[in-house]
């Protein structure tokens, strides 16, 4: 059995709403029940927690089935998933962005599968475009997309590793963009790759959401 912890406490300012972009309507329903569902039809999943804004657990509590688990979120997004692990009670846990609807099932359990054979995995695809490094608008070097993934969620752990991981990041006082890295660098640990797809997509413009409307 394993754990499913759901991000939805950004405040998505990027996408230009004035609410929360989880509760915007995507075809006529708000976007984080896509992905409380896609965790709810698997069997081995037996719990649900799902991290909001301090200021609208009330409005997640009216819109979330009753058996999910709602958690304050913190400051930033380390603090908020940290919150949520405090309350994880399997060994196994999946984190996932409630910004990204659209996770297929066979993709969480091709994830589960890798983590239990091999150890912490996340979703990625392979970095199709030209990739450079930048500095002030100019140009730097090249970054050879042979070897360059764009890295997705679900991101699965044993729970108290990625937890051990999280709190020596906020001791340390060590900021990080996802998951994958908070555990790489802070526990010195390998994350292995497990293929995504190209329509997991992350909202974080209004853009994305029209993309979605024709996935989902």
């Amino acid at each position: 059995m394993y754990s499913a912890l759901i991000m939805a406490a950004g405040s998505g300012v990027r996408t230009g709403l004035d609410h929360n972009k989880n509760l915007h309507l995507l075809k006529a329903k708000p976007m984080i029940l896509y992905s409380v569902e896609a965790f709810s039809e698997l069997s081995e999943c037996n719990q649900i927690i799902v991290v909001v804004p301090d200021d609208e657990v009330l409005v997640f509590q009216d819109i979330l089935p009753k058996d999910v688990l709602i958690v304050r979120g913190g400051e930033s997004r380390q603090d908020s998933v940290l919150n949520g692990l405090k309350h994880v009670k399997n060994e196994y846990v999946l984190i996932h962005d409630g910004a990204r609807p659209n996770i297929k099932n066979e993709a969480i359990i091709r994830l589960i599968k890798s983590m239990l054979e091999r150890g912490a995995s996340t979703l990625a695809i392979k970095a199709k475009d030209t990739l450079k490094t930048c500095i002030n608008g100019v140009i730097e070097t090249d970054i050879d997309r042979r070897s360059a993934y764009l890295i997705q969620t679900p991101q699965a752990f044993r729970t108290e590793e990625i937890r051990q991981a999280h709190l020596l990041a906020q001791k340390n006082g060590h900021s990080y963009s996802d998951d994958s890295s908070v555990y790489q660098h802070e526990l010195g640990r390998k994350v292995f790759i497990v293929e995504g797809y190209d329509d997991n997509i992350k909202v974080t413009t209004m853009a994305d959401f029209r993309i979605l409307e024709a996935l989902i």
